[in-house]
């Protein structure tokens, strides 16, 4: 008897685990607003040189107006990519009557009109500073690749409920002290912590809500889980639109985690989780707990029985060869490579349209909440087209169709804004569409003894493409289209790669690597796993014959 079998008694996706899934699904709202946040924090302000403070006499209108007009600013010189000397340049007088162009000798003054501050007029990253905006936007991605490695191991380690807390306090705390940053590395390092401490916390919220349902319920709960991230978007939006300074915005999204911080002390841990750590007492508790309040019953005697299998399950898993073997076959081989390949575009198209909103022909605060829209109605459509056309043909699907938005992009005159937006907003729902879908078809094709690791490897492998995405963009300063026929050539060629990878809709689970390595493409009727047991042994045999 497995632990799943306990569903039959206290509900698959009942009344109270439909409690606890909201309860720790909240909080992604506060991690989609710290995540998107970057839109603002980092969000562009125009800016000129700030002229001698004696120069400005006699003016009613803005600094920034009135620097402006008594101001002859420079040319722009197109032979210098990276400078605008308009912006980066000011004419002072030498001796004689001669002017000399030269850097700004005291600083910028900044156009307020949209943002009172962001980290660019903060601390002055224009001009040859200008680099570092796109690596404070990596940053955040930077900590996601370490938060994933020690908070998921703290997770397993300590409880999923522990793992929850100890990330958001940690999340509180570095957001808040991030938000009274004295120094841009001072910012750098905090945000690098703040992204890890959010990843943990979501990675951790996760694995609970779909450990607290029945397998079969796990792509609802699921979906729920990503609405949450949506509903973020729409929240930041209008924060965003009210408190017009960095450091103000950041720290209320900073505290917004403490009530539910408090709430997480009062849910129980993941009764799953303690079987695994041989804590049968606790886990019953709960069991029973969830089965009342779905006004259900739980078996004497249930978890006694679980436990023994558990304890075979231990000793087979100690038997299994290395994690090396996703590798060792050369079907797997294929696939594992192809997989990463595919989270490594869809990770970074997603965070290049998302930072990329703000380019776009409309306000940045509703870029933002029709961004949430988006992918809101893009993740219950890829939820009805996985189910309708499989998981193979809407992967590829998507994939090409978020590279022919980019390709087309390209080609629409820079007049035709509206166009051009509705084919970024189309492309956006596309990427978000493919990066819902790929969570799922991955955890389907790596076999049991492999599937975590497998997981884990293709999403650490995303966030390293992710930290590119800011500095992609960055390089439309040299050739403006650059971004864009970089996400179309990586989106296609990801499609059409995603062809080649085996249909997993209502097929059984593989439980070895070598089980897995006989599903290919080319299989019309995906063997169920005795006829897959029959094969994998006939295999050995032939090899040890041939030895």
């Amino acid at each position: 008897m497995i632990f799943d079998d306990v569903f039959k008694y206290i509900g698959k996706y009942d009344r109270y685990q439909a409690l606890l899934t909201h309860i720790v699904c909240v909080v992604v709202i506060t991690h989609s607003m710290s995540n998107i946040g970057t839109v603002f924090l980092n969000g562009s302000m125009d800016h000129y040189c700030k002229p001698p403070d004696d120069v400005i006499t006699n003016c009613s209108a803005t600094v920034y107006e009135c620097g402006i007009e008594i101001q002859v600013l420079p040319q722009d010189d197109d032979s210098t990519a990276f400078i605008d000397e308009s912006k980066c340049r000011m004419y002072t007088s030498a001796e004689g009557n001669d002017t000399h162009v030269v850097k700004c000798e005291h600083g910028w003054n900044y156009d307020q009109s949209q943002y009172k501050s962001t980290i660019v007029s903060e601390f002055d990253l224009v001009c040859e500073e200008s680099f570092k905006v796109s690596i404070a936007a990596s940053s955040y991605l930077f900590g996601y690749f370490f938060g994933s490695i020690v908070f998921g191991t703290i997770s397993d380690y300590f409880g999923r409920k522990r793992g929850m807390i100890i990330a958001l306090i940690m999340k509180v705390v570095s957001g808040s002290i991030l938000s009274i940053a004295p120094s841009y590395w001072f910012y750098f390092v905090f945000r690098v912590l703040n992204g890890a401490t959010t990843i943990g916390s979501y990675i951790a919220a996760f694995v609970y809500v779909t450990e607290i349902v029945a397998p079969s319920k796990r792509a609802n709960v699921s979906t729920i889980c990503y609405l949450y991230w949506c509903v973020g978007f729409l929240f930041l939006a209008l924060l965003g639109f009210l408190l017009r300074s960095w450091r103000t915005l950041y720290l209320t999204i900073s505290l917004c985690p403490i009530p539910i911080i408090a709430v997480y002390f009062f849910i129980p841990e993941s009764p799953r989780w303690l079987v695994l750590q041989n804590r049968q007492e606790e886990a019953k508790l709960i069991l029973r707990k969830i089965a009342k309040k779905n006004k259900k019953e739980l078996p004497e005697g249930f978890i006694e029985k679980i436990q023994i299998q558990q304890d075979l399950h231990r000793r087979e898993w100690s038997r299994k060869t290395a994690i090396i073997n996703i590798f060792r076959y050369p079907n797997m081989r294929k696939k594992s490579l192809i997989l990463i390949y595919c989270w490594c575009t869809v990770c970074l198209a997603y965070y290049g349209f998302l930072y990329g909103v703000e380019s776009l022909d409309i306000s940045v605060y509703l870029g933002v909440a029709l961004s949430g829209i988006i992918e809101g109605l893009a993740v219950c459509c890829a939820l009805f087209s996985i189910q309708k056309f499989g998981r193979r043909l809407t992967l590829g699907g998507l994939l090409n169709a978020a590279g022919i938005m980019c390709f087309i992009n390209i080609w629409i005159p820079s007049d035709m804004k509206g166009i051009r937006t509705a084919v970024s907003l189309g492309g956006q729902c596309f990427v978000t569409a493919t990066f819902y879908l790929v969570y799922i078809y991955t955890s389907e094709i790596f076999s049991t003894d492999v599937r975590s690791f497998g997981v884990g490897l293709c999403s650490l492998m995303a966030r390293v493409a992710g930290m590119l995405a800011p500095q992609i963009l960055y390089l439309k300063v040299v050739w403006n289209p650059l971004p864009l026929v970089t996400f179309s050539v990586t989106s296609v060629s990801a499609g059409l790669l995603a062809f080649l990878l085996p249909e997993t809709l209502n097929f059984p689970l593989c439980q070895t690597v070598e089980e897995a390595e006989l599903v290919t493409r080319t299989t019309n009727r995906r063997k169920n796993r005795k006829e897959l047991s029959e094969s994998n042994e006939n295999q050995k045999m032939d090899e040890t014959t041939t030895m």
